[in-house]
C-alpha cells in the first residue's frame, strides 16, 4: 500500500510541475565537441553533437556562434530518428584577429551544450620557416647540441618559433626561440640526459601553420671535453656593455651572466668561433661570465 501511495504521489507531482520522465530526455544534447578546436588561415573544422538518447522522431539541433565574424556555423542540422550523433561544419575567417569563439548547440527542449574553439592569426605573407637543424646531429648523452631555426629570408619584425621534443626526458629544448628583427635565423640549446642505448629524438619547430622537424641521436658513452672559451673584450662605458669572446667550438652558443649568476643575453655568432654583442643603458655589472652550451666558461672584470 505504501509503495502504491508513493507511486501515485510521484505521478501527480510530475503532472503538476512538469518533471521530465526518462522518455522526455530523448532528443536532448548530451555533448558537443569540435575537432580540431584550433584553426587558422580560414580553415574549416568539424563539430559533433551527441544526443543523450536516441529519439523516435528526427531531432533538430540549432547552432550559435559567439563571434560570427570569426567563426560561422549552420543554422541547424537534423539528426534522423534512431540516430544519436550528427556532424556540422564550422568555417573560420582568415582575416579575423586571434580570438576564442564559443559554439553552442541547442534542441527544442532548450537543452544546450557548448565548446570553445581558437581562431588563430593568419600566417603572415613573406618569408617562411624553412628548416630546423642541429650541430652535432649525434651526441653522447649529457652533452648539449646547438639547434638552428631558419627562415627563407630576413624577418622584418622578427618571429617567435614554438619548439617541442618528442622525448623531453632524453632531449630538452626551450618552449620557444626568437628570431630578432631583420634576422633570418635563431639558435637554441638542446640538453640531453645519459642513455643506455642510442635513442632518436625528433624536435618540432612551429611558426603559425608551418612546422619543420629535425632528428638528433643521443648515444651512450663519455661526453667529449668542454670547449675553451676566452673573453677578448669586456667593457662598460656610459651604460653601454660590450662583450667579445671566442670558443674552440664554432657552433657553440655563448651566454653572458652577471656576477649574481643572472642570465643577461646571448652573444651573436660572428663565425669562425668569434662572438660579440652590445647592450645599452644597463647598470655596470662590474664582472661577467661567458658560458658555452658545450660546457666551457670564462669570467672577466669590466673595464671602462
Amino acid at each position: 500500500m505504501r509503495r502504491l501511495c508513493l507511486l501515485v504521489s510521484v505521478l501527480i507531482f510530475g503532472a503538476l510541475f512538469g518533471v521530465p520522465t526518462p522518455a522526455m530526455a530523448a532528443g536532448s544534447i548530451g555533448a558537443l565537441s569540435i575537432n580540431p578546436d584550433s584553426v587558422r588561415d580560414g580553415q574549416s573544422t568539424t563539430g559533433t553533437v551527441d544526443l543523450g538518447f536516441p529519439d523516435a522522431e528526427p531531432t533538430v539541433v540549432r547552432f550559435f556562434s559567439s563571434d560570427p565574424s570569426a567563426a560561422q556555423v549552420p543554422v541547424s542540422i537534423t539528426i534522423p530518428a534512431g540516430r544519436t550523433t550528427g556532424s556540422f561544419t564550422i568555417t573560420s575567417n582568415a582575416a579575423a584577429p586571434p580570438t576564442i569563439v564559443q559554439i553552442t548547440g541547442a534542441t527544442a527542449d532548450n537543452i544546450s551544450r557548448s565548446h570553445n574553439m581558437s581562431v588563430n592569426a593568419a600566417t603572415p605573407a613573406g618569408p617562411s620557416l624553412s628548416s630546423v637543424s642541429f650541430v652535432p646531429t649525434s651526441i653522447v648523452g649529457g652533452q648539449n647540441a646547438t639547434g638552428t631555426a631558419r627562415f627563407t629570408g630576413p624577418m622584418t619584425q622578427g618571429a617567435v618559433i614554438q619548439l617541442a621534443s618528442s622525448n623531453p626526458a632524453i632531449a630538452r629544448v626551450p618552449q620557444e626561440t626568437v628570431v630578432s628583427a631583420n634576422a633570418s635565423s635563431s639558435t637554441f640549446n638542446l640538453a640531453t640526459s645519459t642513455v643506455s642505448t642510442a635513442t632518436n629524438v625528433t624536435v618540432t619547430a612551429t611558426w603559425f601553420s608551418v612546422t619543420r622537424t629535425a632528428t638528433i641521436t643521443v648515444t651512450p658513452g663519455a661526453p667529449p671535453a668542454a670547449d675553451v672559451v676566452k673573453i677578448t673584450k669586456a667593457t662598460w662605458k656610459r651604460g653601454l656593455l660590450t662583450i667579445e669572446a671566442t670558443s674552440t667550438n664554432p657552433n657553440a652558443i655563448l651566454s653572458v651572466y652577471s656576477v649574481a649568476d643572472n642570465f643577461m643575453f646571448d652573444l651573436t655568432n660572428k663565425g669562425g668561433g668569434r662572438y660579440a654583442d652590445q647592450r645599452g643603458f644597463v647598470d655596470n655589472p662590474r664582472q661577467i661570465s661567458v658560458r658555452s652550451n658545450f660546457r666551457g666558461s670564462a669570467s672577466a672584470k669590466l673595464t671602462s
